[in-house]
């Protein structure tokens, strides 16, 4: 079972910069991330969630476009642009023609691995924190165990090696470690002056940064991005709704299937996510200490790890559900 939670999680995947150019269905779209298992493209043609379609993507410098089929598991107007939206989708074809698809992008340079950007959930910074790039200052705006998105007042080229400098606020702690920009875009521009957004990967020491996203937290400096939380969920959604017909003997147990896969689903991801279900077990302990959520929740009022779930769940499966399915994974 501890196998199938895994495969809930976000698969590895490749930042695409300049969005590839494709077509799915009849609307064009711009890819901006591909994995093995699925894509995320922009598009300004309204989506429904579980369309299908065919993706036709155009590689510059190779003969014919790449025909995959795809089926979109979420979708939602972007932020980043009027009038636009932004799509996942699930990609169903040869595994050796997708790897073939990565291959070329890499060969072109037009992919970038982000995976250790993904498979932690990023906290913001409020107020943001000074720092260094190397001896360019910099703010940071959120923090992951592996990453982070800084501002500068200049541009940070894709690729480029320097070490990250800060100090936390109320400690003697000073963090030094190297970082890669996987990413970089202008933000604003006011007069001449320019405004720059930029990805890294920190390539080391995830303990301490755990450590520090601990203390901002404390600190009430370090809020969970819940954007992204929000689309992770949905992708759990999606892929327990796929896995549910191979795990029909949990319907034995008078706990719906879907349900019983996402919460283990989540329950991996705190596991692998130590900074994140800090931020989550912090809320449960609040929870158990106000008396209203207790009567709400009787069956899980003295149960940390099971109140934590149901807090990241945003409270959407009954309690109960929660605590037996709890006890039925520590029955098997």
């Amino acid at each position: 079972m501890l196998d199938a939670a895994r495969t809930l999680r976000t698969a590895e995947r490749y930042l695409i910069a300049p969005p590839l150019g494709a077509v799915f269905g009849s609307s064009a779209v711009s890819i901006c991330d591909i994995s093995l298992q699925g894509a995320r493209f922009r598009h300004e043609t309204r989506l429904e969630t579980g369309t299908k379609a065919v993706l036709r993507v155009t590689v510059p410098g190779t003969p014919r476009p790449i025909a995959l089929e795809a089926m979109v598991i979420w979708s939602q107007p972007d932020g980043s642009a009027d009038g636009a939206y932004l799509s996942g989708t699930r990609i169903y074809g040869p595994t050796d023609v997708i790897n073939s698809l990565l291959a070329q992008l890499d060969s072109s340079k037009r992919s970038h691995r982000i995976e250790e950007l993904r498979s932690t959930d990023r906290f913001f910074v409020v107020p943001a924190m000074d720092g260094t790039f190397g001896r360019v200052p910099l703010q940071i705006d959120d923090l992951s165990a592996r990453g982070a998105r800084v501002g500068t007042n200049d541009h940070l080229p894709p690729g480029l090696v320097e070490k990250l400098t800060f100090r936390v606020p109320a400690s003697d702690m000073e963090v030094i470690a190297s970082s890669r920009v996987i990413w970089s875009k202008l933000k604003s521009v006011s007069g001449e002056a320019r405004r720059y957004h930029s990805g890294l990967a920190i390539d080391e020491k995830p303990e301490q940064l755990r450590l520090v996203i601990g203390q901002l937290s404390q600190l009430n400096r370090a809020l969970l991005d819940t954007k992204s939380l929000g689309l992770k969920l949905k992708i759990l959604r999606a892929r327990a709704r796929q896995l549910a017909p191979s795990y029909r003997n949990i319907e034995a147990s008078g706990i719906p299937v879907e349900q019983y896969l996402l919460i283990q689903g989540v329950r991996e991801e705190l596991r692998l996510n130590p900074e994140e279900a800090f931020h989550w077990y912090r809320r449960a302990r609040l929870v158990i200490q106000d008396p209203a959520t207790r009567s709400v929740a009787p069956p899980i009022a003295n149960h940390p790890d099971a109140l934590a779930v149901w807090e990241y769940l945003d409270r959407s499966i009954d309690p109960s559900i929660v605590g037996r399915a709890f006890d039925l994974r520590e029955g098997e």
